[in-house]
């Protein structure tokens, strides 16, 4: 189970409840959106973007896929792994990313997942100026999609000005999914605070 100082986890608390939602959207405790399934923590130094479209349909399963976007906006180079990220539901309960291994004996939908992804459109124009880089934490059955790798990256650099898409998953958290808010929280070396992003799966 992975930590916070207890400091840091003050200022991120009162960071969320300053955040504004954009025009047109209720205030719902989660973080403002992009799309009926991308929510957004956008910062100085990092943005990160948590988007549901896949998690969605998979209630019933031993794992959920959760696709992100990070981008580096103000640290030379952040190191990102799947340690990286930690997944919490709203009793509290922590789950670490799924491992390749696990993923690839326990878990039928990697390659239907990828398909539903949608991130690259969303960011298309938000991260125009910067370059993609590749990332791949997560295995897939059959054939790569145009543009991806089957190659699986366990660490990726992402120098500053790039950003990088993928599909992380975790195990199925205890309260279920449809209806219930959780938070994802990216932390690196790089960086002196974690970042999360606080959303729901409906």
């Amino acid at each position: 189970m992975r930590r916070f100082p207890l400091a840091a986890l003050l200022v991120l608390a009162a960071s969320c409840a300053t955040r504004q939602p954009m025009t047109g959207q209720p205030a719902t405790g989660v973080d403002r959106k992009l799309s009926t399934f991308a929510y957004i923590e956008e910062g100085k130094l990092a943005t990160f973007i948590v988007d549901t479209r896949a998690t969605r349909y998979r209630g019933k399963d031993n794992y959920i896929p959760i696709e992100i976007a990070i981008a580096n906006r103000g640290v030379k180079v952040l190191t990102l792994t799947r340690e990286s990220f930690t997944l919490a539901d709203e009793n509290g309960n922590r789950y670490p990313c799924a491992s390749p291994k696990e993923l690839l004996e326990n878990y039928d939908f990697l390659d239907l997942d990828r398909d539903l992804e949608e991130l690259n459109e969303i960011v298309f124009n938000r991260f125009g100026a910067m370059t993609r880089y590749p990332s791949n934490f997560s295995p897939t059955h059959f054939a790569a999609r145009q543009g991806q790798s089957r190659v699986v990256i366990d660490r990726v650099q992402l120098p500053q000005y790039g950003y990088l898409l993928d599909m992380v998953y975790f195990p199925m958290p205890a309260t279920g999914l449809q209806g219930h808010t959780f938070e994802l929280t990216m932390t690196a070396p790089e960086l002196t605070d974690a970042i999360f992003v606080k959303f729901e799966v409906k």
